[in-house]
């Protein structure tokens, strides 16, 4: 078998969209796998849509999810790589142009001179005869001297690809086996009145010109892929092997609308997800790994990843289980490195935490990483680390603070405090033996104490936050909602 090459050819029109990046990461994982190669060619024919600012937010999106291509276009301060290129497609125009004269030259395509008038008469009559609105062939068999004599006097013409006949089969790695009859097509267009390919063409020349040998993409392509087979046999290609991926869609089992939040795979990097997250969670979208097994690690991935195993059909996306998969990605980090993700989100939200010392950075990550969900909780659950509480939780005041006897336990609370070392273990079993003598419950007990050293009813465990804190700081914030209590 040669060497497998692959690509990922989006049109870098805006951002990244997720289902764009799942079918980069199933070409990725299958070159990774098989020691191939992995090309980024971009589709950028449509001037209109087309600028470099989208080119940029697209390969970043790619960098960020760590989808690193072997070859691809020079963007930014990056030189172009690989042997195959100009890796955009509008750099390629001319080789696009030369095949479609390759294949009017051998009589495989001919010129059409119907004017939209005579094509949207053609088109009424088909719908009225209830049939589909096909291409008649009037100018198929066309005089070639003639032809060509329309064309040099300048008379608007297109050029289409004759469908030979018989049929056309596919051996698809997803879809199994597609046939198609070769009449159910008419004549398609491949260049335009102005010389400038068509999509069909392009794709498949480039394809073929880049000696991609495997087709991993969205199954909304799967109706393409008979007139690119056509293309492929009529050029002299080796065709590449089509795997169709089902679309990803969106909780309501639509498809993803590239207006919803989270379209943009950068959506996620803002919301304190993980990379790891969405590659491990985008790649159980529309693979199997067979066995009972949810979390993956990209050379985890790379290693289980077997292409027997894609799916036919379209996975909803589940915002509960992407929560999951990211929590427990951060279970899983070494806590040196889920320190140095948090602290950028610390810094973003204006929090200055260059006082604390590495070690209490580290403990500080350490004491949320079982709790947190995404790297951005990180501020709600330790901001009050940094700044004096001011203000308390508004429900948590009626629930905690107004509670009949909650002065009487915050003095107790208080004493243990005063009385005691400020470390996990030692206020712990204090507070234990407290509720013991007092015949009170820890349920009375620590949400007061996490109310008073912190303002809020959630973040890290209440005796590891005050060994952080310190036993001067909690002294005065208990000493503080006491005060605030009894003014209530």
């Amino acid at each position: 078998m040669s060497e497998v090459r692959v690509r990922i050819a989006p049109s870098p029109s805006g951002f990244l969209h997720i289902g764009t990046a799942k079918i980069a990461l199933f070409n990725w994982l299958y070159a990774r796998q098989t020691g191939g190669t992995f090309v980024l060619r971009l589709e950028d024919t449509d001037a209109d849509r087309t600028e470099e600012e989208f080119v940029q937010a697209m390969c970043d999106g790619f960098k960020w999810l760590g989808i690193d291509w072997d070859e691809g276009p020079a963007f930014g301060d990056e030189p172009q790589k690989g042997d195959f290129g100009p890796y955009r497609q509008s750099e390629r125009n001319q080789l696009h142009r030369d095949a479609g004269q390759k294949l009017l030259s051998e009589g495989k395509a001919y010129r059409c001179f119907c004017t939209k008038e005579e094509l949207d008469i053609e088109r009424e009559r088909a719908q009225k005869e209830k049939r589909p609105p096909r291409y008649n062939g009037k100018c198929r068999e066309l005089d070639a001297a003639e032809s060509q004599a329309r064309h040099e006097a300048d008379v608007r013409n297109v050029v289409r690809f004759k469908v030979p006949e018989g049929q056309t089969i596919i051996e698809d790695l997803v879809q199994g086996t597609v046939e198609t009859q070769n009449k159910e097509f008419d004549d398609f267009v491949i260049l335009k009145p102005t010389g400038d390919p068509i999509f069909h063409l392009a794709v498949v020349v480039d394809d073929g010109d880049m000696e991609i040998t495997h087709v991993f993409r969205g199954d909304d392509h799967l109706t393409n892929t008979s007139r690119h087979a056509m293309l492929f046999d009529a050029l002299g290609y080796t065709r590449p092997i089509f795997a169709h991926l089902p679309m990803v869609l969106d909780e309501q089992g639509k498809k993803y609308s590239k207006r919803l939040h989270g379209a943009n795979v950068l959506d996620w990097r803002e919301d304190g997800y993980l990379p790891e997250t969405m590659i491990n969670y985008v790649a159980l979208m529309g693979w199997s790994p067979g066995d009972d097994e949810e979390i993956f690690t990209r050379d985890e991935l790379v290693k289980a990843f077997s292409v027997d195993r894609l799916g036919k059909s379209a996975a909803k996306f589940d915002m509960k289980r992407l929560q999951w998969i990211n929590g427990q990605h951060m279970r899983n980090m070494p806590i040196e490195e889920l320190r140095d993700r948090v602290l950028p989100r610390l810094s973003e939200a204006g929090i200055d935490y260059s006082g604390k010392s590495e070690e209490w950075l580290t403990q500080m990550a350490a004491i949320c990483q079982e709790k947190l969900k995404t790297l951005n909780e990180i501020v709600d659950y330790t901001d009050f680390f940094f700044k004096d509480i001011n203000e308390y939780n508004a429900k948590a005041v009626k629930k905690q603070f107004q509670k009949e006897g909650a002065l009487d336990r915050l003095e107790i609370i208080l004493a243990v405090f005063q009385n005691n070392e400020c470390t996990t273990q030692t206020l712990h079993d204090a507070i234990e033996v407290v509720c013991e003598e007092k015949d009170l419950g820890l349920g009375q007990i620590n949400p007061l104490v996490r109310l008073s050293l912190s303002g809020k009813m959630m973040g890290p465990g209440v005796f590891e936050l005050a060994e952080l804190l310190g036993k001067d700081e909690c002294l005065k914030r208990l000493e503080n909602a006491i005060e605030y209590v009894k003014g209530l």
